[in-house]
């Protein structure tokens, strides 16, 4: 599932050199998207292929280039997912091939469903957050094949954070849980809520990597270290990244970590001069 950004940023490296030769090499990887991962999947591949190659080549900062991939990548697998399977309208169809597998991995029949049952409802926030994310990664992927043309490139690093405004949403959509437990709530209401409390857990989650990087970035080592384990963590780690993404919307701890980092360099300048 994650060729169709693989290939974007394979392809967005090759339209920042000679368009000439690019362009050729480029619809080729498209096809190849569309044979692999079908219509939605080659869709996602151009759209984001496009939006980095524009953005490279008009200079645009890596922050305005991640907001523009992730949502004209997000605008286009939501329209697309109204008429196709996969990505953000996954249906039990489309996972029926998977039921011999997990069957010979000696999973019971009736938790086979229940497992299908749940990546179907809540395929809406699952593919919106694999869409975003994919994008983001396809950008980067870029950024690192194209780095001997600093003429046409995507320019300095992306310090992310979310407006303070943005935490209504898992709110709203907490107690929307919440009320459902002692008053009627629509079905539609529900599923829109608990697929928007998945999505918006991205955001907050990267917000708070962000956050846990900078801080491990003083210790050698560490930063590697916090990679793998957020690759490999426990889900309650992964919820104290979310929160901390949360919190830091209103305490702002990355600039309370360099105000320390300054103040324990100028400490130590004092320490030298005396």
């Amino acid at each position: 599932m994650g060729f169709p950004f693989l290939a974007a940023g394979v392809s967005a490296a090759l339209l920042n050199g000679r368009l000439s030769r690019g362009l050729p090499v480029t619809a080729v990887i498209v096809f190849l998207s569309w044979y692999l991962t079908g219509f939605q999947g080659a869709a996602v591949t151009a759209i984001c292929t496009t939006v980095i190659a524009i953005s490279a080549r008009s200079g645009y900062s890596m922050l305005k280039t991640l907001y523009l991939c992730t949502g004209i990548a997000l605008f286009t697998g939501g329209l697309l997912s109204l008429e196709f399977p996969g990505f953000m309208n996954i249906g039990e169809a489309e996972l029926s091939p998977l039921r011999e597998v997990y069957l010979s991995a000696g999973l019971a029949s009736d938790t086979i469903d229940r497992v299908f049952s749940l990546i179907t409802y809540y395929s809406p926030g699952i593919g919106a957050a694999h869409i975003v994310l994919g994008s983001i990664l396809s950008v980067l992927f870029f950024k690192s094949l194209s780095v001997k043309n600093e003429s046409m490139t995507i320019r300095g690093t992306a310090s992310f954070k979310m407006h303070w405004g943005f935490a209504w949403v898992p709110i709203i959509c907490l107690i929307t849980l919440v009320l459902s437990r002692t008053a009627p709530v629509p079905d539609l209401l529900l599923r829109i809520a608990k697929n928007l409390l998945i999505f918006s857990s991205l955001p907050y989650g990267i917000e708070g990597f962000q956050v846990a990087v900078k801080w491990a970035r003083g210790m050698p080592g560490m930063v590697f270290m916090l990679i793998m384990c957020a690759v490999f963590a426990p889900p309650f780690v992964l919820g104290g990244l979310i929160l901390l993404g949360i919190l830091d919307t209103w305490f702002d701890y990355r600039k309370k970590i360099d105000k320390r980092i300054e103040r324990m360099k100028n400490e130590g300048s004092s320490d030298q001069n005396s």
